[in-house]
């Protein structure tokens, strides 16, 4: 499947310092340098990013098919401005440029972000960074989401694409033996991609990096896990995604 339409239509995630240990896994381990539970901590980063007018980022996305071999890999240099206006370029790669460049992006890096924002993931801190003694200041907080979660992008992407794809359709001028035809493709399209999203279960891991100080985030690094069933087969992909935060300097500038 490789998250790909064209693919279908062929004929082939409180407690004080005391109750760390035990709290772990409610509600992310309070940080054994100023207290700040993990959860709190994302909060924070996540406001620093979301308050910023504009920023930079950049990173690479890699698709690895059920062999284990990259199947497509894209990197990309983006900024948003405006408090949320996102603007890309891609470069490498085929399946994921050609379709940010033909409608909506095929990944989309702010995505994950807005996900755990709405409570879908359980936050803890990342082994090592409980204390605070990062050398280069940061804090890495680890993001593991809810398993409903973590399909429902991929669902919910494929279902937008298909429903592109019927508009694309829909708009051609074709006469009625063909558009008749292609209705048919269509319609046993959406009944084998609707088995298949019915059968996915997914797991997706995210490491969060932040300045200790601002809180501003560094980087994101994030690896998927797909397992669904495409016509009576078992079939096992992942995605492996890297994106670094750029802010603005006090020229105005993005800094490296």
């Amino acid at each position: 499947m490789r998250w790909r339409m064209s693919d279908i239509l062929r004929p082939g995630w409180r407690a004080g310092i005391v109750l760390c240990g035990l709290a772990a896994a409610l509600a992310g381990c309070a940080n054994g340098k100023n207290g700040i539970s993990a959860d709190k901590a994302f909060a924070l980063s996540a406001s620093a990013l979301s308050g910023s007018d504009s920023y930079g980022l950049n990173g690479e996305v890699s698709i690895l098919d059920p062999n284990g071999v990259v199947a497509d890999y894209s990197s990309y240099n983006g900024q948003v401005t405006g408090h949320g206006q996102l603007k890309l370029t891609w470069t490498g790669g085929r399946a994921i440029r050609t379709r940010a460049a033909d409608g909506p992006p095929a990944y989309r890096p702010l995505q994950l972000l807005s996900v755990v924002q709405h409570g879908n993931a359980k936050v803890g801190y990342a082994d090592g960074d409980a204390e605070g003694k990062s050398p280069d200041g940061t804090v890495t907080l680890r993001l593991e989401l809810n398993p409903d979660a973590a399909g429902k992008p991929f669902a919910d992407g494929l279902r937008g694409e298909m429903a592109q794809l019927r508009s694309a359709v829909k708009a051609k001028k074709l006469d009625a033996a063909r558009r008749t035809e292609a209705n048919r493709i269509l319609d046993d399209a959406d009944r084998d991609l609707e088995a298949a999203l019915s059968s996915i279960k997914a797991s997706t891991v995210i490491l969060w990096t932040a300045d200790r100080k601002t809180w501003f985030p560094r980087k994101m690094s994030e690896q998927s896990e797909l397992v669904y069933t495409w016509k009576g087969k078992t079939y096992r992909e992942k995605r492996m995604s890297v994106t670094n935060f750029l802010p603005v300097g006090r020229n105005g500038t993005i800094t490296e």
